[in-house]
Parts: structure tokens; sequence; C-alpha cells
């Protein structure tokens, strides 16, 4: 797990995006994963997903898989800070159901902060939008700080 904090208020992180992809397969019970590709965001040669560990899990990075458009770049703005987040917690989901991205299907969420110079990624979670969240086993992730200009080109690369 990586934790920033401790490299003091000048540590940037280093954003950019990586195509990701999930196999399709046949459930034993006759249902199907849909095979997904999307983007995952890389931060200082990590990707997050495999922090959140989700590769062995059903979620998949929110960016890059959808077919509406609108959804994508609505998400798009959220990142930007030109929309507020959806989620009544006031977060951004990061991660998603690779079938529907809905909410109530569960998501990695997190805050973002947007300030004049710097945009910071913190608090990350799991909710699905009827229970608590939980927060505990993402708390050691983060938080990522990085400098606004390089962030916003790389998070408008992402609009449709």
């Amino acid at each position: 797990m990586v934790n920033n904090s401790s490299l003091g208020p000048m540590y940037m992180d280093i954003l950019s995006i990586s195509k990701e992809s999930r196999k399709g397969e046949k459930l034993k019970d006759g249902f199907y994963k849909t095979e997904r590709a999307y983007f995952d965001f890389l931060i200082s040669n990590q990707l997050l997903g495999k922090l959140f560990g989700i590769p062995k899990s059903d979620l998949i990075g929110a960016f890059g898989w959808s077919e509406n458009i609108e959804y994508e770049n609505k998400r798009v703005d959220e990142f930007l800070g030109l929309r507020k987040p959806e989620l009544e917690t006031g977060r951004s989901c990061f991660f998603v159901c690779p079938e529907c991205g809905d909410i109530g299907c569960g998501a990695i969420t997190g805050k973002i902060e947007i300030s004049d110079n710097i945009v910071i990624w913190t608090d990350f979670g799991y909710e699905n939008g009827y229970a608590e969240p939980l927060y505990e086993k993402y708390n050691k992730i983060g938080p990522f700080t990085f400098d606004k200009s390089e962030y916003v080109k790389i998070i408008r690369g992402l609009k449709q």
C-alpha cells in the first residue's frame, strides 16, 4: 500500500492513464462476465487498480468502458471539479461494476480536492449507496497529490 503523506507537501505524484482489460467468461451459474476494456490510473508507475486489488475483484476503472458517452463525460467533469460528485457522500467513483457502473453494485470511491495549483485524491473507501461506506480497508492508500495543470491535461484526455 502507498501512503505519500510522509513525503511532505512538496511531493507530487505523476499521473498517467493505462489501458487495461478484464477477460469475459461464462460463470458456473450460466451467467456471463462481459469482457471489458477500461482505463486505470497509473500513479508514479503503479496501477491504482492493483493497489486496490482490482484484478481479484469484480470492479473495473470508471473510465473507458461505457458506450454511454454522456455518462463518461459527466464523470470526467466530476474529476475536473466542473460538476459536483454524483454520490450523496460527496465522493467520486474510481472503480465500478463492469456491467452497469451503478453504485448499487458497489464501487471504490474517494474524495477529490482541487485547489489553484494541486489536486489531491484522498479518503478512499468502498460504498454501495445503501449501507455505511467502508473506509478501513483502503485507509493506507494515498493521499495522491498532482500538479493541477498536468492533472487537467490527463483527465481532459478521457473525454469522448
